[in-house]
């Protein structure tokens, strides 16, 4: 009966989370020479009821376990709640033969917003590899897939897992890498970003350029162009005119590559759509600031990119969003008239709450609630009482939260803003 296959599977979820309790506490007694009353003291647990009857902690003894370990919190939730190593097979028998197929097929899956179903072929793709390097290509598809669903994390981890696979060829793995530096600048880390992609980029410079290799430089120029245009202050930015022409330099380049790889003769492999769509946007905030006598130019071209009428295709979307992004740091500069910049501010904003709405990015959800933020602290600082979270804002709120760690630096800061559900207490 159903009823039984589903208490059969719940039970054996049970066993696994006890296992793995076990193996943490047991790693955690090593690491500290600790006693099992040692351990339990530090657990705030009796020792004879160190694991709960259904094996899945509270958050009390999660904490307490990844502070025995010095382990982040989170790297002890995912250790508890992976799936067991065989529940990814399928069902379904792939054979070596089978993974161009699988591969192309979650591509275009992808490309048609069919995440799910990508992320799935990707995985069977992953299961039918028969060399290092067909692997890492599925992890990389799989990680493309989870990217464009919202899944930021998992992404990462897809990538973090190619990166380290031995015996892929080294254009794979710089592409790899240079995604890895693109997710980890969405997830707020330019620091990270930029030293790897400049390492891709240094090494790629030995490597002959075949398509993956120049779509993994497209990729690191792009990252790193990124990671040097958000390191740039947004006041006394005069200093910093050297970095941003190197910013600019680097989107330069992404583009003529990008443009290089669509009039190939693999045209059809190349999905950077969205990055070439994109770049011309991202460029005119840093033509502000290499130019600041081009600002007021520079506003107007951007207002009229975000008030750009079309499709509702995820690239036109994304352009635009980058624009918003590239408009708020203009205002923020170069703007004087406190209500003109204020208005600005709030088309900007909006653009990049639509876009984050439509398409899960939480790195533009995360560029949207820190402008709506700053809105909200002038609100109560004059006096206005804020408008309460509503529940779009609230999935915002937890999805840029979950997906990007950076933000979990001012999460006391965001809760105290939306922390109240409209029409709560």
């Amino acid at each position: 009966m159903l009823t039984d296959e589903i208490g059969g599977l719940e039970a054996a979820r049970e066993a696994l989370a006890r296992e793995r309790l076990e193996e943490l506490q047991a790693l955690a007694r090593t690491y500290r020479s600790w006693s099992v009353k040692e351990l339990a003291h530090a657990l705030g647990r009796q020792p004879g009821r160190l694991i709960p009857e259904s094996g899945m902690p509270k958050i009390d003894l999660v904490v307490a376990l990844a502070k025995a370990l010095d382990w982040p919190v989170e790297a002890v939730v995912e250790h508890l709640v992976k799936p067991a190593s065989d529940a990814r097979r399928t069902i379904v028998q792939d054979s070596a033969a089978d993974f161009a197929r699988l591969y192309n097929e979650s591509l275009a899956k992808r490309v048609k917003r069919d995440f799910a179903e990508a992320v799935r072929l990707a995985v069977r793709a992953g299961a039918a590899a028969d060399t290092p390097t067909r692997q890492a290509a599925a992890l990389s598809a799989e990680a493309a897939a989870h990217e464009a669903a919202g899944c930021f994390t998992e992404s990462v981890r897809c990538l973090r897992h190619a990166v380290l696979i031995d015996g892929v060829a080294i254009e794979w793995r710089m592409l790899c890498d240079a995604k890895l530096a693109n997710m980890l600048f969405m997830q707020g880390q330019p620091a990270h970003a930029l030293g790897i992609a400049s390492s891709v980029l240094e090494y790629l410079e030995t490597l002959p350029l075949h398509d993956v290799a120049k779509s993994a430089r497209a990729m690191a120029y792009w990252a790193r162009g990124h990671a040097l245009r958000a390191s740039i202050p947004l006041g006394n930015c005069e200093p910093w005119t050297a970095l941003a022409q190197n910013a600019r330099a680097d989107f330069v380049r992404a583009r003529d590559i990008v443009g290089d790889l669509a009039d190939g003769p693999n045209a059809t492999d190349c999905h950077y759509g969205t990055m070439a769509a994109s770049i011309d946007a991202v460029q005119l905030e840093l033509d502000a600031l290499c130019a600041p006598e081009s600002a007021e130019q520079v506003i107007r071209a951007l207002v009229a990119i975000v008030r750009e009428e079309g499709t509702l295709e995820p690239t036109l979307g994304e352009r635009k969003a980058w624009a918003a992004i590239a408009l708020a740091n203009t205002a923020k500069r170069f703007l004087e008239d406190e209500m003109q910049r204020r208005g600005i501010l709030e088309i900007a904003s909006a653009t990049l709450r639509a876009h984050a709405i439509a398409t899960s990015n939480w790195y533009f959800a995360h560029q949207h609630l820190e402008l709506d933020a700053e809105r909200r602290r002038k609100l109560a600082g004059n006096a206005v009482a804020p408008r309460a979270l509503d529940a779009i804002e609230a999935k915002l709120v937890a999805g840029v939260l979950g997906q990007v760690p950076a933000a979990r630096l001012h999460a006391s800061a965001f809760m105290a803003l939306y922390g109240q559900m409209e029409g709560s207490c």
